[in-house]
């Protein structure tokens, strides 16, 4: 066993050096993600330089006013978004989707003009403008508790609540309009006097229009104006009473300046024709902007969630799935997805809606350098890859194009790459690892019958028995078996030879002790001094206890032989051992004889000589190991074992795979005295095997009376034991025989 997992451990160790494939695998992988990172960096700077190349040295694209303004103030020059479906004029912002979240606030600390004020009558409104399918849509939200409406009929328009509209017409020209309502519901503005704060002849402008809605804080105003009558400058003026009952303006909010042309602010429109040019653009995948000077947002195209700087697939022929294509679709796919990072498509973009972009990378474009920047989404989900580059006109930089595209492709592809690789190498693993089992497998199944072989060639007394059969195989493993054979060759000849030899010892000897046997009796019959007399009953004593040696040789022989050519009869072992312990209490007077047979006999198939031969070892082992005053006890009892018995062997008989159980007769000897050491008791068994004390070394004791006994067990089909009794005071020797069923 400790072979076959030294085996196993080697050649485990070896394999798992193949997990260090998929190791490498990702490592390279990862080195292609970065090559990626650079190659979508590179491809979409380019990308947008080529837009910036479309836009270059072309004014005319750009407003000429708000476009190249020194500066911009936030509130004065106002932003015109583009709307992404029909407005519906009805004093409500909620058809205006994701622009009526960016809304201008205007309050009393933005007047441009504003008159004494003796109330707390809080005013203010919030702005929003918006451009679809040719015209400027405006939609205000004013907060006032005490609003005042034109009485009907009246010819004054200034004198209550109304909305002044200045802008410059497309000739460069000062246009202003007023809007002032007597109820709410649908209105036209009047032309208003270019320089003149008071309102007298005023005719009607039916081309401006809109709704005008009270509400709880105040009201709603929503207007629409033809961008045929809008130049580059809008401004706005709210004028409202500040008490109930006076009919004198007292507050007016203003975006700017509305009586100078030059005062007003500016008014950004996004730019119809270069949408058109990022419309044209829009198969790079990527979504585009386009920001003048002061980084805001003139056009716009495409969008950020399918910006992942890939190209869609192209549509193939369906073809049948394979077996390994299924089973990767069906097993390995959902694992990858576990384990890899997939592409995020629902993030937040803090961008998606904006109307300026104040980044770094815009200002270093600005300088006139492009340049690209990694960021992450609001939410940080996905990775937002921004390349920017200036556009010129006379040498200035007049605006930047940018170009956002998602990491989402790189991992995609990076994704497919270590899919198929991991697939890949897991097959090649699989099948490396099938081979190596097989491999294993065979060297540990030729090991095993190697080793079970070594193991039935010796008998549990270390008897080679039958023949080691050479494996015919030209590797190592079959020199090894080859050496083997050989060797058990060579030691069956051996062992022949040595059980061989005490019988030779025993006939060459038995002449040699005769004759010197004889010459020592007929010495003794000569007359000698007593010295002589002292020498000769010495050789004499020596003569006897070599005779004595060659006859316990030859004994173990003859058994031996003898055990071949026995026939058993049916016995009762209870008879048995009641008449020989009555031989017993007679030859060994000097010992104590206690016995329980019971009454039942037990009937065994044995061939009696045998067992009383074996008795008489293991009774005269007990009376010499005995202490002279304590009794030895002969027990006989009845026991149910599960033991099965083949050849030499005892198995259980569940390893033969039976279930039938097997009646037995346990005899058991206990003398009270020497107790064994615990790590010799299995070498009693053997063959010259003998353990005394001191007191009894200078007697002749070859070690062959357990061993005698374990032969005829053997034969019988017996077990024999011997261990310390449970009290620790002696030993007991356990004789279990197979009782004949009845």
């Amino acid at each position: 066993m400790q072979l076959k997992w030294g085996l196993r451990g080697k050649v485990l160790a070896l394999s798992s050096l193949l997990l260090l494939l998929p190791l490498f695998a990702y490592q390279f992988v990862v080195e292609m993600e970065n090559f990626l990172r650079e190659g979508q960096q590179q491809t979409l700077l380019g990308t947008s330089s080529a837009i910036a190349t479309a836009l270059h040295e072309r004014p005319s694209l750009f407003n000429e006013h708000a476009s190249f303004l020194p500066n911009v103030t936030k509130g004065q020059d106002l932003y015109v978004h583009n709307l992404e479906q029909a407005i519906r004029l009805d004093a409500n912002n909620e058809d205006w989707g994701v622009n009526r979240g960016f809304i201008n606030s205007y309050q009393n600390d933005q007047l441009e003009a504003q008159k004494e004020k003796t109330n707390t009558n809080n005013v203010h409104f919030n702005q929003l403008l918006g451009k679809r399918d040719g015209f400027l849509y405006a939609y205000f939200e004013v907060s006032n508790q005490h609003p005042i409406t034109r009485e009907k009929r009246s010819t004054e328009v200034t004198e209550n609540d109304h909305l002044i509209i200045a802008m410059s017409s497309p000739e460069g020209l000062l246009q202003r309009y007023i809007i002032s309502v007597t109820n709410d519901g649908w209105f036209n503005a009047y032309r208003y006097p270019q320089h003149s704060i008071y309102a007298t002849n005023l005719t009607r402008e039916k081309s401006i229009q809109g709704i005008w809605q009270s509400t709880k804080q105040g009201y709603n105003i929503e207007l629409r104006i033809p961008l045929t009558l809008l130049g580059d400058k809008l401004g706005f003026q709210l004028n409202t009473a500040s008490t109930l009952n006076s009919k004198q303006i007292d507050n007016a909010i203003s975006t700017s300046n509305l009586l100078d042309i030059s005062k007003l602010g500016s008014v950004l429109i996004p730019s119809p024709e270069i949408e058109q040019i990022l419309l044209a653009m829009r198969h790079t995948r990527a979504r585009l902007w386009v920001v003048d000077r002061h980084q805001r947002v003139i056009a716009q195209a495409g969008d950020i969630h399918q910006a992942t700087g890939i190209w869609p697939a192209e549509s193939t022929n369906v073809q049948e799935a394979s077996f390994w294509t299924k089973i990767e679709a069906r097993f390995l796919s959902p694992l990858y997805s576990l384990l890899l990072e997939q592409p995020e498509n629902h993030f937040i973009d803090k961008n998606q809606h904006t109307t300026q972009l104040n980044n770094n990378h815009v200002k270093q474009a600005l300088a006139g350098k492009a340049a690209t920047q990694w960021r992450l989404s609001s939410d940080k989900k996905v990775s937002i890859l921004s390349a920017t580059h200036p556009i010129f006109v006379h040498d200035k930089v007049v605006g930047v194009v940018i170009a956002e595209e998602t990491n989402n492709g790189i991992i995609t592809l990076r994704n497919q790459a270590l899919q198929k690789m991991f697939s890949v190498l897991l097959a090649v693993i699989f099948v490396a690892g099938v081979l190596l089992f097989l491999f294993l497998s065979t060297v540990i199944n030729r090991v095993r019958a190697l080793r079970d072989q070594s193991e039935q060639i010796l008998d549990k007394n270390g008897r080679l028995k039958g023949t080691f059969v050479a494996s015919k195989h030209s590797d190592e493993i079959g020199d090894l078996s080859r050496s083997m054979a050989g060797m058990v060759e060579r030691l069956g000849q051996y062992h022949q030879y040595v059980e061989q030899l005490s019988s030779r010892l025993s006939h060459e000897l038995r002449t040699p002790v005769a004759v010197v046997r004889s010459s020592l009796e007929n010495l003794s019959l000569l007359p000698c001094n007593d010295q002589q007399q002292k020498y000769i009953e010495r050789s004499q004593q020596g003569i006897q206890r070599l005779s004595k040696i060659l006859t316990s040789m030859s004994e173990a022989s003859r058994i031996e032989q003898s055990l071949q050519q026995a026939e058993k009869q049916q016995i009762d072992l209870r008879t048995l051992l009641d008449s020989c312990l009555q031989g017993y209490e007679m030859v060994y007077p000097q010992s104590k004889f206690e016995k329980h047979l019971g009454e039942a006999p037990a009937l065994i198939n044995a061939d009696p000589d045998f067992l009383v031969q074996m008795l008489d070892k293991i009774i005269n082992n007990a009376v010499e190991f005995s202490i002279s005053k304590q009794a030895i006890v002969i027990s006989l009892e009845k026991v149910t074992s599960n033991l099965s018995y083949v050849g030499s062997k005892t198995v259980s008989s569940k390893t033969l795979g039976s279930t039938q159980q097997t009646d037995h007769i346990s005899l058991s000897i206990t003398n009270q005295g020497v107790l064994l050491s615990s790590d010799n008791n299995q070498d009693l068994f053997q063959s010259m095997v003998s353990v005394r004390p001191a007191s009894q070394q200078h007697d002749t004791h070859l070690g062959l009376g357990l061993y005698i006994a374990k032969m005829i067990c053997e034969h019988h089909q017996a077990t024999l034991t011997i261990e310390n009794n449970s009290d620790l005071t002696g030993v007991t020797v356990t004789i279990t025989l197979p009782l004949i069923h009845s």
